[in-house]
């Protein structure tokens, strides 16, 4: 069987820059989906970037540059009669899944994942929300803020629900234009924010919940649907001046109400219909219950965790149940991982020894391999997985490989 992976940053898919979130996490759950698809038996075909190819490490079988101004899509074409399926990884910014889910099924091909009625569902805080709630599935308090109001008349729908409160984008991808809102001077610079992170004329005005972030992964066949790991998150959720960003997270997330997550997020999954493959169900675990915040039907970052610690092979489960051949059954959690991100100060010169060197070390699955050029932020990280017997074993290995980088950053 021979599969497309394709991941929209890496993938030529994007000709703008791109914030490093985006990028190179993008570029870690690419890898490692085509490891894991190449361990299941699978020939795998993926598209790179040309300004990029440099700096990737991929397992594909083949690899199709695409050059700046080039649509890979079009590429593509010419192998669609040689391939059994495909899978996308892709953000909802500017509909970007919901848009290349399309083109593959407008040409006849399998997507292992989900239908694009479902993503453009999904590609839509608002809209997601508004089929939970129908399904009676809890969700924040969430109002719409228009772009052309008034101060006055957004402060008096802030204060329908009160202070503190997160303005967001319907359409964002990650943490982009996230922020906390406090008081009212902060309103309108939340706002600018939003407005940066959104092709939309609106976006959202929620209640701020104090709990827990943490996520759910799950392998649905359409019907059946197999729980994988409660995941916990590590977001820093700052104000409008400061912003919002993803920091990571560890699996599995031990926690008292995580059979009340899990079943949650199974009612989520249910409720949107065309949901297949792997999906991302992220929460706000409150003291009193779980508040479902986001569905992704795509891979998240968690399944770099994941995959360390389940005694399945992720990648080709999503390609069984896809294919309507069941889910998994019988899941088994061996320790525990840690995703997390080393962000390199300024003081370091990088010289591209100390950026291969830095590749080579255990653990590190993405790192400052793209040209500042291609970064809209233009920091220094890496992305790592560290993995233990005990949560506080995964602390220590983490911990362990980023000296081994601020040591090769000194040398």
């Amino acid at each position: 069987m021979r599969i497309i992976a394709v991941e929209y940053a890496l993938g030529g898919f994007c000709q703008e820059e791109l914030a490093e979130e985006i990028l190179l996490e993008g570029y870690a759950m690419l890898r490692v989906l085509i490891e894991d698809l190449k361990r299941a038996g699978y020939d795998v075909l993926t598209t790179v970037d040309s300004r990029v190819l440099e700096y990737c490490q991929l397992a594909a079988d083949e690899i199709i540059t695409v050059p700046r101004g080039r649509n890979p899509l079009k590429l593509l074409e010419p192998y669609l009669t040689h391939v059994d399926g495909v899978i996308v990884i892709a953000p909802a910014f500017k509909e970007a899944l919901h848009d290349i889910t399309c083109f593959f099924e407008g040409k006849g091909i399998k997507v292992l994942g989900s239908s694009s009625n479902a993503v453009k569902i999904c590609s839509n805080k608002y809209a997601t929300y508004n089929v939970l709630k129908k399904a009676k599935i809890s969700i924040p308090k969430t109002l719409l803020g228009l772009f052309d109001e008034d101060m006055e008349s957004l402060e008096s729908k802030v204060l329908k629900i009160g202070y503190p409160i997160v303005v967001k984008p319907v359409d964002g991808v990650g943490c982009a234009g996230l922020s906390m809102v406090n008081k009212k001077e902060e309103l309108e610079v939340a706002v600018e924010r939003v407005r940066n992170e959104t092709h939309e004329d609106y976006f959202l005005i929620q209640e701020y919940l104090k709990g827990d972030h943490a996520s759910v992964s799950l392998i649905s066949d359409g019907e059946k649907i197999a729980a994988l790991a409660l995941n916990a998150q590590y977001i820093k959720l700052g104000s409008p001046a400061e912003g919002a960003s993803y920091e990571g997270g560890h699996t599995p997330f031990n926690h008292p109400l995580e059979s009340l997550a899990v079943k949650e997020a199974i009612k989520a999954v249910k409720a949107i219909d065309g949901l297949r493959g792997y999906v991302g169900v992220d929460l706000v675990i409150t003291s009193k219950r779980p508040v479902v915040v986001e569905v992704n039907p795509r891979l998240t970052t968690s399944y770099l965790g994941l995959r360390e610690i389940l005694n399945v092979n992720v990648g080709a489960e999503i390609v069984k149940a896809s294919f309507g051949l069941g889910v998994p059954t019988s899941i088994e959690r061996k320790g525990y991982a840690i995703v997390g991100k080393v962000r390199f100060d300024e003081k370091f010169a990088l010289s591209s020894e100390k950026i291969k060197a830095i590749g080579e070390i255990d653990g590190v699955i993405s790192h400052i391999l793209i040209s500042k050029t291609y970064l809209r932020s233009g920091e220094d990280v890496a992305v790592v997985v560290a993995r233990g017997k005990s949560l506080e074993e995964a602390k220590r290995h983490f911990e362990d490989i980023k000296q081994k980088i601020y040591e090769v950053l000194s040398s």
